[in-house]
């Protein structure tokens, strides 16, 4: 099968409508020779089937994914969902491929469209005899051109079959002026997808984010980002952005989970929202791969740097402990407070001279006992007549107490779920698994997960389900 060959910047799904445009084919016939069925609705800008699809018209299959599709966009973006998406996407699994590319998540419950811009048809027209379906028009949010400051059309698809003949771009003189910041981020989205599409990797955008907001001043000395200074500077370019059913912006100037989620490692937004946060804080997109490496290795040593100051200031405040200062001293030399200090004292076992009104080497060791027990922290401070934090300070101080207090508290939950099972059981004993399910919900899944064998040795046996009879 000869598919026309692709114009810049085309979408696949436009080279096979001019396909079958100019040749005639009848769309059940071509479906079933490229797609190996008879009814298969294409994804405008994410096609599922591709590697058959490349075998028949001899054409490299990544080629066609990273330049033919928006598919090297959503890799960038989601680099958790990229090698699933990918593998969905060469096989014939549209419906996996579009829940792997999370645009269902979005709240992108809107008909699919196709977009287009009027100068570039007519222009196409006069030049090449035929207008076609550019890939950096279909970018989700986009709503100018990147080559014209006019504002995209959109034809929405309303029909399951997007392979039509006849189904491309309309040359038509309504032509609106787009704002600079709508052409400016779409000419970024432009070269973004244009540079991805050689295969540059992956890049870990939280990380290249927060270099770049500790340029600019929005990160402060121990790493926390200043999220009303960027949400004011952002929604000065962002308020002016025109919203559209597909446009994701933030909501106001105080919607600062917008800005965090983006700063999360390796985590799934929409692409439009990187796009224009992104605009926003670089000139170019060639920026974004520059300062990989650079953001990287300065925040190991960041890192590194801060590990090391806190290990000397331990060491410092150790040494002091060590040559009986008073807490007092020491928090005036390091700043560290007696909180910390005595917990310190406490786990390398060094002595220190205070004078312990409640907290008393006595009560130390019957907090200690009781904690070993079991007891609750709260029954432990009534008990010795002292507050909850002594409490905690003291057990949190003693090596492997916390642990074995964990220990306690999961056995305890065991036994819980396992009385009120048992009990259901003794109360009703006919009662199949699915009663014991709804009425004893939470302890049921508890054991489920955490002591499965015990809880399917104490279950009656399942039971064969019953057909409707005819």
């Amino acid at each position: 099968m000869k598919v026309p060959k692709p114009f810049p910047d085309e979408l696949l799904l436009s080279r096979l409508n001019r396909y079958v445009t100019m040749y005639g084919v009848h769309i059940v016939e071509f479906t079933e020779k490229a797609f190996g069925k008879d009814r298969v609705s294409v994804h405008p800008f994410l096609p599922a089937g591709i590697e058959q699809l490349a075998a028949l018209i001899d054409e490299n299959k990544d080629r066609i994914i990273n330049e033919q599709t928006l598919a090297p966009l959503f890799f960038l973006f989601m680099p958790k969902h990229a090698a699933q998406l990918k593998r969905l996407m060469l096989a014939c699994e549209g419906a996996k491929a579009f829940r792997y590319s999370q645009l269902a998540s979005f709240s992108s419950r809107h008909t699919l469209c196709l977009k287009w811009c009027p100068v570039c048809a007519g222009k196409e027209l006069k030049e090449l005899g035929v207008a076609y379906w550019h890939r950096t028009h279909q970018i989700p949010g986009l709503t100018a051109c990147p080559f014209h400051p006019v504002l995209l059309h959109r034809m929405l698809l309303v029909s399951r079959q997007r392979v039509m003949a006849g189904c491309l771009p309309s040359h038509t003189d309504a032509v609106v002026p787009a704002a600079e910041v709508e052409v400016r981020v779409a000419r970024f989205a432009y070269e973004l997808l244009q540079l991805n599409s050689r295969d540059m990797g992956q890049l870990d955008l939280a990380s290249v984010y927060r270099h770049r907001l500790s340029e600019l001043g929005f990160i402060t000395a121990h790493g926390r980002v200043r999220r009303e200074g960027v949400m004011k500077e952002f929604m000065a370019v962002a308020g002016l952005y025109r919203p559209a059913f597909d446009t994701d912006l933030p909501r106001n100037d105080r919607d600062y989970r917008y800005i965090s989620q983006l700063l999360e490692p390796e985590s799934s937004r929409h692409p439009f929202r990187h796009l224009l946060f992104s605009c926003w804080l670089y000139n170019q997109p060639q920026d974004l791969f520059k300062r990989t490496h650079s953001s990287s290795s300065a925040s190991e040593s960041n890192k590194l740097k801060s590990s090391k100051k806190l290990r000397i200031v331990e060491l410092k405040c150790l040494a002091l402990l060590r040559e009986s200062h008073s807490l007092a001293e020491i928090y005036r030399i390091t700043g560290k407070s007696r909180c910390y200090l005595k917990r310190l004292a406490l786990l390398n076992a060094i002595p220190i001279e205070t004078k312990p009104r409640a907290l008393t080497d006595e009560c130390k060791h019957c907090i200690l006992r009781l904690a070993h027990a079991g007891v609750h922290r709260k029954a432990i401070s009534k008990r010795c007549g002292i507050g909850i934090g002594s409490v905690e300070q003291v057990i949190s101080s003693t090596h492997g107490m916390v642990d074995r207090r964990k220990l306690c508290h999961w056995e305890s939950k065991r036994r819980r779920c396992r009385v009120k099972i048992l009990r259901y059981r003794q109360s009703y004993p006919k009662a199949i698994r699915q009663q014991i399910k709804v009425q004893c919900n939470a302890e049921f899944f508890w054991l489920y997960l955490n002591d499965r064998g015990w809880l399917e040795a104490v279950l009656p046996k399942s039971k064969k389900p019953i057909g409707r009879t005819r």
